[in-house]
């Protein structure tokens, strides 16, 4: 794989998870970037599914492509959107149980044959059987600490937690355990993407972030990909 910059884990929606308390999440964040965008490009389907002949997710769910160097994808491949097209394709994502793993990737610009790769953010929907979320447990820790979690978010399990393990089956970068009989979570394996908080059936683990922090972090969050990517 061939990364430049970071890539970042964006939480769910604040509507994905409105009946957990405490929580706060920038799915605002990426509505800016597509808000912004000169130009947005979804794909047809999901390669790394399509190519892994996926049985567990939908198939149908491609990555989503910003910016102007989008404009040079082979349209056999996708099709334009627009904003409210591209919200709603993020919408499905969730819905679908996908993860959005954001950034700049060298070798998006490559196979895809367009540049400059300063002018394309990818927005990956990654399932944890064929995406690259089963190599963060694997690759190099300088590749896999490119995919992180939000400053500021904080996943845990409640004291009365049953320990049923179905969390674990359930996190992509093996960072939930049971030890002596509790539900362990390790905050450095943790990318905070809160899947195992929508997955839990007994509603066990929380998802926090502080509020008075919220739209400071958010505008972090927003330099921080702008620095790598101008999507205008």
């Amino acid at each position: 794989m061939l990364f430049e910059g970071d890539y970042l884990t964006f939480l769910p929606s604040e509507q994905a998870l409105a009946k957990k308390d405490k929580v706060a999440l920038p799915g605002v964040v990426l509505d800016h970037f597509i808000e912004k965008a000169s130009f947005r490009f979804v794909m047809n389907a999901c390669i790394c599914r399509d190519a892994s002949h996926c049985r567990n997710y939908t198939r149908d769910i491609g990555c989503l492509f910003i910016g102007e160097a989008a404009r040079g994808i082979n349209p056999a491949l996708g099709r334009e959107v627009s904003i409210e097209e591209a919200k709603e394709f993020q919408r499905r994502s969730e819905k679908a149980g996908l993860i959005n793993l954001v950034g700049k990737n060298r070798l998006d610009k490559i196979w895809l044959g367009v540049e400059p790769s300063e002018r394309l953010l990818t927005v990956c929907h990654c399932c944890e059987c064929c995406c690259l979320w089963k190599l963060l447990t694997v690759v190099s820790n300088s590749i896999a600490d490119m995919v992180h979690k939000m400053e500021g978010v904080d996943v845990s399990v409640k004291e009365d937690c049953r320990s049923c393990g179905e969390c674990i089956e359930y996190c992509f970068v093996e960072a939930i355990s049971i030890n002596n009989g509790k539900t362990v979570i390790d905050p450095e394996m943790c990318r905070g993407c809160g899947r195992c908080v929508l997955k839990c059936p007994h509603e066990m683990i929380e998802l926090h972030f502080n509020p008075s922090d919220y739209f400071q972090r958010c505008l972090d969050l927003i330099s921080r990909v702008e620095e790598k990517v101008d999507v205008t």
